[in-house]
């Protein structure tokens, strides 16, 4: 049987298991990403081998349903983890500090009496909003932080930070991107960080956000 170009890792998260961190992921989406890698051609340089394909000629694509990153999106070909739109009201908020408590990332202080955001540090987890006594924080859309081209081994280095906030179908169109490109460049013995930055070279293709 032959070893798959395309490897999709998910956190329990993805899948129906009621983890109690998970985003609610649309299922259309995460089976569109699984249908990506299962129809994924096999790259056209795998042919000439006569060997299966090794672990880091592999594509990996991982998808976590929270920050918290289970599956290691920061040193995949391409990570997606998912991240809450998180918004305060004021007007509701009673400056109990809960909220400051309960922040993993130090993402919430008390000014005035009243929580504030610092949406730069937010992680998009939730957990301020699940310890609201008054829901003075709300938890909207689901978004994607995506990391590029990050890797294990001898010299690992985490993805390019994309951002905290693709939406979910710009962050399918970005992995469809990605495979794409890994099928057509893949060369024996290059991980997908070498298709992205060959030598090393500062900077990215412009399929990335194209």
């Amino acid at each position: 049987m032959p070893v798959p170009a395309i490897l999709l890792e998910t956190c329990r998260g993805v899948k129906p298991s009621c983890c109690p961190h998970a985003a609610p992921l649309d299922w259309d989406w995460v089976a569109a990403l699984v249908n990506l890698a299962a129809a994924a051609p096999q790259p056209p340089a795998v042919a000439a081998l006569a060997r299966p394909l090794r672990r880091h000629e592999q594509f990996r694509l991982a998808v976590c349903a929270c920050p918290n990153g289970c599956v290691r999106p920061q040193v995949a070909d391409l990570g997606l983890a998912a991240a809450l739109a998180v918004a305060v009201d004021p007007s509701l908020c009673t400056g109990c500090g809960l909220c400051v408590a309960g922040c993993p990332d130090r993402a919430m202080a008390l000014r005035a009496g009243k929580a504030v955001l610092d949406a730069a540090v937010c992680q998009g987890c939730g957990q301020c909003a699940a310890v609201c006594p008054t829901q003075a924080i709300a938890t909207g859309r689901v978004g994607f932080r995506a990391f590029l081209g990050g890797r294990l081994g001898r010299r690992p280095h985490l993805g390019c930070d994309l951002g905290h906030s693709l939406p979910p179908a710009d962050a399918l169109a970005l992995a469809e991107r990605s495979v794409a490109a890994y099928v057509r460049h893949m060369r024996p013995g290059l991980r997908f960080g070498d298709i992205l930055s060959p030598g090393g070279l500062p900077g990215l293709p412009a399929w990335v956000l194209s």
